[in-house]
């Protein structure tokens, strides 16, 4: 993707909570709509902290230091925000949200098109984000598999120094709490028959944060690539937001975008994008393999066609500014092989959720920060549940569920 320099590599569910595991209670649950379909990706607050989020399959898991009062706090795009005092919840508990649409004032015709509401958005970034540096915990999985055989399956808790929406050319800095790499997904294997390793993924995810990098999505150059229309009105956290809808212009031949973005009326803060190839631009996409990789690779025999890229952020106000929460990006190829009968979907996916600390404490010195081409390496020979027990435990999702509940009894180490 060429939304920055780096390209997009990287999906699966998770969400999470860093704080202590002592003295808590661990409160477990799961958040459906009207109709009882489970909801992914819905955020959690107890009082004005992001404290966790729902996995794709509408499941949340959530550590709360014993003696917490105050209230939890359910929101999502298009919903109701839910109130509920933490000293009422029970364990497990099943949330039910209400759509707001239809009870959403009626809206006028606004002046505004979709490509100049996007402008807007874009222009008034430094006053609905952050300029100055803060740091964020996060918890990040990382996974590449051709169909349900897994290459890599990774996780780790981080601490981050976000630069803030000002100083764009300031990278990141990462600092590893904790991290494994699974060896086995249930009873089999994880290998990785390319024999390339991951390196650097975090930093990519960071660095597609399209309101810092808009390149070409949102980038100058690339703006007038697009259709912009304002598809509909929603409600963020009780505010009135346009939906914007974008897809590339016909007769754009390269390989560009579609999807949503939500935009709050009132500031012009950007809550949530997604995005994916355009089908009018897909049969222009090139591998995502690097090319001192790919002429070996294709030496062996392995065939690559990309068929999409994924991109989902979502943001949340925190104080008076909006935050980032949320980062997800896949990419997929169809991969071959005759020779070592390799046929099917190739996934590299990657998620990272992130809680913004009320100040910078952790020492970003060059000593402690992860290189930029680190990959986790902390092998463990099975997924366990008590590995993360210093911090919030993030569910899987139930395909992978299904497929550690296979593995034989253990703790990985």
């Amino acid at each position: 993707m060429r939304v920055s320099k780096y390209p997009m590599i990287i999906s699966f569910s998770l969400f999470f909570l860093n704080t202590s595991a002592q003295n808590s209670d661990l409160l477990s649950g799961k958040i459906v709509d009207e109709e009882n379909k489970s909801m992914p990706y819905v955020n959690l607050k107890i009082g004005s902290s992001i404290a966790s989020m729902t996995n794709a399959d509408g499941d949340f898991s959530l550590r709360i230091p014993a003696g917490t009062t105050g209230q939890l706090i359910i929101s999502y795009i298009g919903y109701q925000t839910l109130y509920t005092p933490i000293q009422q919840l029970t364990n497990p508990i099943t949330i039910k949200m209400k759509s707001v649409v239809s009870q959403l004032q009626e809206v006028k015709i606004s002046a505004l098109n979709g490509e100049a509401i996007i402008r807007k958005a874009m222009r008034n970034i430094t006053q609905n984000y952050p300029v100055t540096a803060f740091e964020s915990t996060g918890f990040y999985r990382e996974i590449a598999r051709i169909d349900d055989n897994y290459l890599s399956f990774a996780e780790a808790s981080l601490q981050i120094l976000n630069p803030g929406y000002q100083r764009v050319k300031e990278k990141n800095r990462i600092i590893i709490n904790k991290e494994r790499n699974l060896k086995k997904v249930g009873d089999r294997i994880v290998e990785n028959s390319f024999h390339a390793a991951v390196e650097g993924v975090p930093y990519i995810v960071l660095a597609n944060d399209l309101l810092k990098n808009p390149g070409s999505i949102f980038g100058e150059r690339y703006i007038s690539r697009y259709n912009y229309t304002i598809a509909g009105y929603t409600a963020v956290d009780g505010e009135e937001a346009y939906i914007i809808k974008f897809d590339q212009k016909t007769g754009v031949k390269e390989a560009l975008y579609q999807g949503s973005v939500i935009v709050i009326k009132k500031s012009f803060a950007v809550a949530s994008i997604e995005i994916s190839y355009s089908d009018k631009g897909r049969r222009f996409a090139k591998s995502d393999i690097s090319f001192v990789q790919r002429p070996l690779l294709m030496l062996l025999g392995y065939h690559f066609q990309k068929t999409n890229e994924l991109l989902s952020l979502r943001y949340t106000m925190n104080g008076d500014k909006w935050y980032p929460y949320f980062y997800k990006i896949a990419t997929t190829h169809q991969v071959e092989a005759k020779k070592q009968k390799i046929a099917g979907e190739l996934l590299v996916s990657a998620e990272l959720f992130v809680r913004p600390e009320s100040a910078v404490k952790s020492n970003f010195s060059k000593k402690n920060i992860m290189p930029e081409n680190y990959s986790f390496q902390h092998g463990v020979e099975r997924y366990a549940d008590q590995y993360w027990k210093d911090f919030d435990y993030i569910k899987p999702d139930h395909n992978f569920k299904g497929l550690i509940d296979k593995q034989a009894p253990g703790k990985d180490k």
